[in-house]
């Protein structure tokens, strides 16, 4: 039910941040920042559970809770990606979102490769 209202929410936003627009372009943009900023908060409500669980894969993972590092900076990248991007596109700079997004998934690789080396490692050795 909660998820519905956040939807609402943002609708009802961006409806509002249309109607700015076609008074003033820059009232409609920070409406839709204002908007965005709002949903992300209520995001930040589901962080205690996320956090529960991922104690839980520490505890798992004992001494190589390192991946869960990376697991988190990957999605955290993903997740500012995706708002600049989205500002971006909303304020009608395409190429500019474009080169954002292009900048996170480098980053996510990059971050990624330690895990990948594991696996290779991992794999060499069970063919050795």
């Amino acid at each position: 039910m909660e998820m519905i209202r956040i939807c609402l929410a943002g609708v009802v936003g961006i409806l509002l941040a249309v109607l700015l627009k076609g008074y003033r372009a820059e009232y409609g943009v920070c409406a839709g920042i204002a908007v965005g900023l709002v949903i992300a908060g209520c995001a930040l409500r589901y962080l205690g559970g996320l956090l529960s669980a991922l104690e839980q894969m520490r505890e798992y993972l004992k001494d190589n809770y390192s991946y869960i590092t990376i697991l988190l900076k990957a999605v955290g990248v993903t997740y500012v990606c995706e708002f600049c991007a989205g500002i971006c596109r909303d304020a009608g700079y395409s190429g500019i979102a474009g080169q954002v997004e292009i900048l996170g998934k480098l980053y996510i690789l990059l971050a990624g490769m330690p895990i990948l080396m594991t696996l290779l490692e991992c794999i060499q050795s069970l063919a050795i």
